[in-house]
């Protein structure tokens, strides 16, 4: 299993690649950066997530709508895949 500072790196990498194909320019990431803070839209957040699910193999928000809410930060996002991936058992 990935630690927590291993998927906080392929986090800030999707965030930060993701804003750079939107013309955004990405500032420079730390966990208590707030995501709409960064200029992650619903859109970008999806595209994230996309990219998040295809690095990590998991998808924390497969229930449905609710739990993308609660992320504020790239410390919540972070650690709302550390969950997931200890929940989906070993890889």
């Amino acid at each position: 299993m990935l630690s927590r500072s291993e998927v906080e790196a392929v986090a800030v990498k999707a965030i930060t690649e993701v804003l750079e194909e939107e013309g955004e320019t990405a500032p420079r990431l730390s966990g208590d950066s707030t995501l709409t803070g960064l200029g992650v839209s619903s859109l970008v957040f999806a595209r994230v997530a996309i990219e998040l699910e295809d690095e990590l193999g998991v998808d924390p928000f497969k229930e449905g709508p609710g739990e993308e809410a609660a992320q504020r930060t790239v410390d919540d996002l972070v650690d709302t895949y550390v969950r997931a991936l200890a929940e989906s058992g070993p890889r």
